[in-house]
């Protein structure tokens, strides 16, 4: 069963030298970060390739790299998100920004700075596909926000945004893909 306090499984599979299929790797998923800062959010790292088409064959697992905000800006990251009912007033502002930092070695992710509306208001050069498996999350945005449930998905276009979990847990999905802007920002 998958809960908030431990990795989800993650299977692995693919083609042996000599063109069988099998199981590569099978256990609970290695890559697990913790947010940080005061803020409980656990980041699953699945998977990440730096382009696209992805790689198919080879001995590299692709989720055995230092954790990354953003995926590598012509490649893409599957992760998943546990979050306990988080407490804001818990955050170290300055912890957290030092952490978005060391996150961010891609560059692909920037923080608006100066914002009252939360501590992590950020944006992705990214598509970001994030789907709610268990819980419900708050989006929020510079100007409002909506909650996430089981089951909602969101299309995220590099918009400035944060999420909450202010009183419920969650879960949630994400893909994220490497983009472009399609006009200065």
């Amino acid at each position: 069963m998958f809960t908030l306090d431990r990795s989800p499984r993650r299977v692995v599979t693919g083609t042996r030298p000599d063109g069988k299929s099998a199981v590569l790797s099978d256990s609970a998923n290695p890559y697990r970060y913790t947010r940080g800062a005061g803020a409980a959010s656990v980041f699953n790292e699945i998977w990440t390739f730096d382009t696209s088409p992805a790689p198919l064959a080879g001995g590299q697992d692709g989720a055995d790299r230092p954790l990354s905000h953003s995926p590598p800006a012509e490649g893409a990251h599957y992760r998943i998100i546990q979050t306990p009912a988080e407490d804001p007033g818990k955050v170290d502002q300055e912890a957290a920004d030092r952490m978005f930092q060391s996150m961010n070695a891609g560059g692909l992710s920037e923080r608006l700075e100066g914002s009252k509306r939360h501590w992590n208001m950020h944006r992705t050069r990214t598509v970001d596909y994030g789907f709610v498996t268990w819980g419900e999350r708050i989006h929020v945005l510079p100007e409002s926000d909506f909650v996430m449930r089981k089951g909602d998905v969101v299309v995220q276009l590099a918009h400035w945004h944060s999420w909450d979990n202010h009183e419920t847990p969650s879960i949630m999905m994400f893909d994220m893909i490497g983009g472009e802007y399609a006009h200065d920002e």
